[in-house]
């Protein structure tokens, strides 16, 4: 980090009590706003311009979503993927593990089963 610049963390990049108060179009603007300034205080140059282009892209993209609930998913998507960067200190979106639908119906495996099917 550069001198005069505190540190951002996951605890002080965002006022919780004042962004619960926004309106939509407000949380945007913010999440806008902390994404850049987390771009500022970033240390690699290439991934603070990672950041910054990647955050005009998104946000451009999603401009004119009008479906509220889709809305406040591209909202928190935004809020996680910048608390995750401050926590992992990697500014590109971590791996997700994706469990099928299928495997969370399937019955566990009996131990006392001896049937010898698989």
């Amino acid at each position: 980090m550069s001198g005069n610049k505190a540190a951002m963390t996951a605890y002080n990049a965002m006022d919780y009590v004042f962004f619960e108060k926004l309106s939509q179009r407000g949380k945007s603007l913010y999440m806008f706003r902390s994404i850049m300034r987390l771009a500022n205080h970033w240390d690699n140059e290439a991934q603070k311009n990672d950041i910054r282009n990647e955050c005009r892209a998104t946000f451009h993209k999603n401009k004119y979503i009008e479906d509220d609930e889709l809305i406040n998913d591209k909202i928190e998507e935004a809020r996680s993927r910048m608390l995750t960067a401050l926590h992992y200190r990697i500014p590109y979106e971590k791996k997700k593990y994706n469990i099928p639908k299928y495997a969370l119906s399937m019955a566990p495996v009996d131990p006392k089963d001896d049937s010898d099917i698989c």
